[in-house]
């Protein structure tokens, strides 16, 4: 018989894991409240959503969480319910939107794992999927000049993904799990900027900053 995961063990799981994120993005918590505000519209998609951070705080009728790692995306369906659909995809390889449309596109701490030739062959994809009208936003550390250090945060890091993996509910989960490297690629507002309009994007904006966090905001036009 498969264990369920509870929403109690779920909702610690990902307070745990947005508690885990801190160091690695500071004001964490305000980019987020930045990206929840431009996301506006019938659908959303919270890109490489993880346990649900960002999709947590849409008050959309239809949010979609995608990523690839399925213990993530275990801990946000049994978190956050029929509030949102859950979707698995490799935004590493083309083809992950297709048949897919949004009004809003919005990703958090996630797009450094890529590197900047495949970056923007992402943000050309995610003009694709969005409707005449949409708008993108991500949130990330992009530093104007030297990067202030990110914090100290793997050693909470590897206990939470110890708790998580040992889980017996997410025992199925785990074991589908392919470990992948990140590029971490942080580079200053101005690139994301340049990249999103050579992508298709007429309005590009740096819309928030605080310190080494930025939300860069971009709308498709109609």
């Amino acid at each position: 018989m498969t264990t369920q995961l509870s929403f109690a063990d779920a909702e610690r799981l990902r307070r745990g894991w947005d508690v885990r994120q801190e160091p690695f993005l500071p004001h964490r918590h305000e980019a987020f409240a930045v990206l929840a505000d431009v996301a506006v519209g019938r659908r959303a998609l919270d890109l490489a959503g993880g346990t649900g951070s960002i999709a947590s705080r849409l008050a959309n009728a239809e949010v979609t969480v995608l990523d690839v790692d399925p213990v993530l995306l275990a801990i946000a369906r049994a978190a956050l319910g029929d509030r949102v659909s859950v979707v698995s995809a490799d935004l590493g390889a083309p083809g992950w939107g297709a048949g897919r449309e949004f009004d809003a596109v919005v990703a958090g701490t996630a797009l450094h794992c890529f590197g900047p030739d495949r970056l923007r062959e992402l943000y050309r994809e995610v003009h694709d999927v969005l409707a005449p009208g949409g708008v993108f936003a991500n949130a990330d550390r992009m530093p104007e000049g030297t990067p202030a250090a990110s914090g100290d945060g793997l050693a909470g890091w590897h206990e939470w993904w110890a708790e998580a993996l040992a889980h017996p509910a997410l025992a199925e989960a785990a074991r589908d799990r392919v470990d992948g490297e990140s590029a971490d690629f942080y580079p200053p507002a101005s690139w994301h900027v340049d990249a999103l309009r050579a992508a298709g994007f007429g309005e590009v904006e740096v819309r928030w900053r605080r310190d080494d966090t930025a939300v860069v905001v971009a709308r498709r036009m109609r």
